[in-house]
C-alpha cells in the first residue's frame, strides 16, 4: 500500500490498495481519503453503488424511473387525502411533496461515488 500526501487539500492523502478478487486476480485500486479508514470506506461505498447500478439501475429504464417517482407521490398524497382533514390537505400535499424530494436528493447524493481524486 502506496501513500502520499495530497499537495492541494492538506489533510488528504492517496493509498493504493491491492484487492484479490474470488478469481485469483489482484487488482490495484487507488483510494482518496483523510486516513486509511476513510479511504476503505469510500471504496466499499463505491463497490456497491457500482453493483446496485449494475443490477438494479441500468436494467430499468429512466421513464421507468419517472413513472415509479410519480406513481409514488401520487399515492403518497392519495393517502394523505384518506386519512387527514380535508382542512388540513394543503399542507398534507405541500409536506409530502418536500418529504419525497428531500428522500430522492438524499438517495441520489448517497449514489454518487466518493472514492474521487483531490488533485492528489
Amino acid at each position: 500500500m502506496y501513500r502520499k500526501e495530497s499537495k492541494t487539500f492538506d489533510d488528504w492523502m492517496k493509498y493504493e490498495i491491492e484487492i484479490t478478487s474470488s478469481d485469483g486476480s489482484v487488482e490495484i485500486i487507488p483510494a482518496y481519503g483523510k486516513d486509511l479508514q476513510d479511504a476503505l470506506s469510500r471504496v466499499v461505498h463505491d463497490g456497491k453503488v457500482k453493483a446496485i447500478e449494475k443490477e438494479v439501475i441500468n436494467k430499468v429504464p429512466v421513464t421507468g424511473w419517472a413513472i415509479a417517482w410519480f406513481l409514488g407521490l401520487s399515492v403518497l398524497i392519495l393517502t394523505g387525502y384518506v386519512v387527514t382533514d380535508h382542512k388540513n390537505t394543503g399542507w398534507w400535499i405541500l409536506g409530502t411533496i418536500v418529504t419525497y424530494a428531500f428522500m430522492t436528493l438524499s438517495i441520489n447524493n448517497w449514489f454518487t461515488l466518493r472514492n474521487n481524486a483531490r488533485n492528489s
